[in-house]
């Protein structure tokens, strides 16, 4: 979930949280994360290795799929509540200039809000994306199972998360010129 500039956030209840992480597990914007994670491990064969031809792709999906939605219930359904820091993203907005926005985005993964407001290391983000990251090795295949593989999908994932919040600091801008450019 993404805070606008000009809104106000509550603070957010345990079981909001909870709520907040099941929402986001399935979101519009998570497949299309689980869709351009499989399509480039498929495009360059990477880990997962499943191989090259559709079943393959499938499979990529699916682990992509089930990755991201345990790193997502972890971070923010589980350890957001547990270690009281608010796992919704904070939008600079227009107001400031593009690399501090895209700064702020790719930081974002490992500074967050407290549920008191102050900042503090993303430690429930971080703590789910490696909890995901070694379930891992319950379904990937045999050759991608080790200490490094996980290591690896770790700094995937926590990529991955900064990609999310960089395209979520300009997301509302490009959406709003597409309605202008519609608009003319």
């Amino acid at each position: 979930m993404t805070i606008l500039p000009a809104e106000t956030a509550h603070p957010l209840t345990s079981h909001e949280k909870v709520l907040l992480g099941l929402k986001e597990s399935v979101s519009l914007f998570s497949i299309v994360g689980w869709s351009a994670s499989a399509g480039y491990s498929h495009l360059i064969n990477s880990s997962p290795n499943y191989g090259t031809d559709k079943a393959a792709f499938g499979e990529r999906l699916g682990a992509a799929a089930l990755r991201s939605v345990t790193d997502n219930l972890f971070s923010v359904a589980l350890f957001a509540p547990l270690l009281h820091e608010d796992p919704r993203y904070y939008e600079l907005g227009a107001g400031h200039r593009f690399f501090k926005r895209f700064l702020h985005g790719v930081e974002r993964p490992l500074i967050t809000k407290s549920d008191d407001g102050r900042s503090t290391a993303n430690f429930s983000l971080i703590a789910g994306n490696l909890v995901g990251s070694a379930l891992t090795n319950a379904y990937y295949p045999e050759r991608n199972r080790s200490a490094g593989q996980t290591i690896e999908t770790f700094g995937a994932s926590m990529g991955g998360s900064a990609l999310g919040y960089v395209l979520n600091e300009f997301l509302n801008d490009a959406l709003a010129a597409a309605h202008l450019r519609k608009a003319d």
